[in-house]
């Protein structure tokens, strides 16, 4: 797994915070320091590691954990939250279908740039159609040789014995674009940040590829030096996304992440080894997920913000606020417990009070595509939805004027009833009841 002591630490001080029987905030300043000491190893930069753990501690002790969720369990999900921020939001590839998309790697001699070249190419080549290379690195023909190797002829690799890398750039370009190839990779020679005139080079690479794509490599074990190598590319160059390298068992790895991102550079892809398979796409929540245990925590927090959001609803119901774009929600969380007439006849006090409604699975699919084909002032406010509107509304989620009245029918009777129900408190023992809060 990748950055195995950051993830067990981070899981061994998790593991200390579940097996507390009370989380006050001594508890939380505990918990804290135990996460403190695992991204201070991991080389983490210490302003980042204090801002997260002052986040953590302010929401943990704030904010009110949902019904059927201790404080615990609101101090995970908090720390998942903030390390994913930490780490950056997922980018989706800015490449076009039906055109050659060139994508221009650059990166520091060592870092890893030709094999992560190689690495790219497989990886697209399963997902994007043809794909090629160029080796302009005039200053290491034998790139050329090691791109071959590692690809072994399934992805052709274009060089050309000149010494001029512009000229192999754009003669390898014309030829791919020509033959119609859906992505060309170009490797680039190393560089040296401080080195001025190499770094120059890279703008007039850059006029003479037109890229789509920048990919700056960068290697996972330099640590925080990442923020400043990041910087200095992008000063130079218009980087769009990174690549870290050599994150498996980089001790410096989360130093180098979190510098990346702290830089403004979305991250990409992660190398993960040394196969050619050995590269992924990087996603922050799934990243943290492994880092924090797996997929459990990722199912924690979820239901915990399912909670969050059942809990505004039904202060809303409270307050006689209770519009269909509400009862869309509502219908999308009980679909999940069962048939909404059957849940509510297990609550004592209630059951002889709950209309004929007959709500099944198929019923919610269908009113939230109808839900769905209405206008915002229409969810908002349900009693103009009458005549033509109805007929739109029809039409527009493939449904009848009948399925249109019906939902309207339910939904008043469901508002009537929730309304009936005057207090948050009492509707909040009413969704513990339900099994509705986790």
């Amino acid at each position: 797994m990748v950055l195995d002591k950051l993830g067990s630490s981070l899981r061994n001080a998790i593991s200390r915070l579940r097996g507390r029987p009370i989380i006050d905030e001594a508890v939380i300043s505990d918990f804290l320091r135990d996460v403190q000491r695992a991204l201070l190893e991991a080389d983490v930069n210490v302003k980042l590691v204090l801002e997260l753990s002052k986040r953590v501690k302010e929401r943990a002790l704030k904010e009110e954990a949902p019904p059927g969720f201790s404080r615990r369990d609101l101090a995970v999900k908090i720390l998942y939250e903030e390390l994913t921020k930490l780490l950056g939001k997922k980018q989706d590839l800015p490449l076009a279908e039906k055109k050659t998309n060139v994508i221009l790697i650059v990166g520091i001699e060592g870092s890893g740039k030709t094999t992560t070249v190689a690495k790219l190419a497989k990886w697209f080549s399963k997902r994007y159609g043809k794909v090629a290379v160029i080796s302009s690195d005039v200053i290491r023909p034998a790139t050329k040789l090691q791109l071959e190797q590692m690809l072994q002829g399934e992805i052709p690799v274009f060089w050309k014995d000149v010494d001029d890398p512009v000229e192999i750039m754009k003669e390898g370009i014309e030829r791919f674009r020509r033959d119609k190839y859906n992505i060309v990779i170009i490797d680039t020679a190393g560089r040296h940040k401080d080195e001025r005139g190499l770094m120059k080079e890279l703008g007039e690479y850059f006029k003479a590829a037109e890229p789509d794509l920048v990919l700056l490599v960068i290697d996972g074990t330099i640590g925080q030096e990442a923020y400043s190598q990041a910087s200095a590319f992008a000063e130079s160059i218009p980087v769009g996304g990174v690549v870290v390298t050599k994150l498996d068992g980089a001790a410096k790895g989360g130093g180098a992440l979190s510098a990346v991102a702290a830089a403004g550079a979305p991250i990409y892809f992660i190398g993960t080894g040394e196969k050619l398979e050995d590269i992924e796409r990087f996603e922050p929540d799934k990243f943290v997920s492994r880092l924090l245990g797996g997929g459990d925590i990722v199912e924690l927090a979820k239901k915990v913000e399912d909670a969050f959001r059942e809990t505004e609803l039904l202060e809303k119901i409270s307050r006689g606020r209770f519009n269909l774009e509400d009862f869309k929600e509502y219908l999308t969380q009980l679909k999940k417990a069962g048939p909404l007439d059957k849940l509510l006849e297990m609550i004592p006090g209630i059951g002889p009070k709950v209309p004929n409604l007959n709500i099944d699975s198929s019923d919610v699919d269908r009113w939230v595509a109808i839900i769905n084909s209405m206008t915002m002032e229409e969810r908002m406010d349900p009693s103009i939805i009458r005549g033509t509107r109805i007929e739109r509304i029809a039409r527009g989620s493939g449904t009848t004027a009948k399925d249109v009245r019906r939902l309207l029918r339910s939904y008043n009777q469901v508002k009537k009833l929730m309304e009936s129900m005057s207090s948050p408190a009492k509707m909040r023992r009413i969704v513990r009841r339900m099994g509705l809060g986790g």
